[in-house]
């Protein structure tokens, strides 16, 4: 067993069959009951190879680890890099430093760090001008527009549901209904006590 979980007061490791039940087991060693949570990853073995040691002085080593044996160039800077330190995003190798400054540049497509959230800026186009009556002229356009544009874009990089697209077409519908009975109680008011 790569990982062992010790109990907290003997330290005698808890087996893994006793991981992540509904019921608490004792411990083997002192018998006191314990409850282990473990995330399943902790059962998994290593995702990527280890680095190759190198075999001759001729050979070329890692720009980051000189004891191990170059596999690839980075194709931003061109240091050799071990298994350990070649990053392939979207078929190019990327030593970690080039792959950090892509992140902080916006150079690199593949990997989204962040997103704006459409539905919240829709609803908060639609429900803040509401307070005002001009800025709803303005806000209640833009909320639809951005219901209808970006319906379909990514919500965020976490679920989420597209609740606040409806409460945002929503309110910018009742605001543009209020808006225009609004200016026609206006223009017809005036008329009707003219007439009587």
């Amino acid at each position: 067993m790569a990982h062992a979980i010790c109990c907290g007061t003997c330290s005698w490791p808890i087996p893994p069959e006793a991981w992540n039940r509904e019921d608490v087991v004792r411990c083997p060693g002192c018998r006191q009951k314990v409850e282990v949570v473990a995330f399943p990853a902790i059962e998994r073995t290593r995702a990527g190879p280890l680095p190759e040691a190198l075999a001759a002085d001729t050979e070329a080593s890692c720009f980051y680890h000189a004891e191990s044996r170059a596999v690839v160039p980075c194709d931003q800077c061109g240091r050799f890099l071990c298994g350990l330190c070649d990053l392939e995003i979207d078929g190019r190798h990327l030593c970690p430093v080039c792959f950090q400054s892509g992140l902080v540049s916006n150079q690199l497509e593949v990997a989204e760090t962040s997103r704006p959230m459409w539905d919240s800026i829709a609803l908060a186009t639609a429900t803040l001008p509401v307070l005002l009556f001009w800025p709803a002229i303005i806000g209640a356009p833009t909320a639809l527009y951005f219901v209808v544009r970006r319906w379909n874009a990514p919500l965020s990089i976490l679920p989420r549901t597209r609740i606040r697209f409806y409460l945002a077409a929503l309110f910018a519908l009742a605001e543009i209904a209020g808006i225009v009975f609004l200016v026609w109680a206006i223009v017809r008011l005036p008329g009707r006590t003219r007439a009587s």
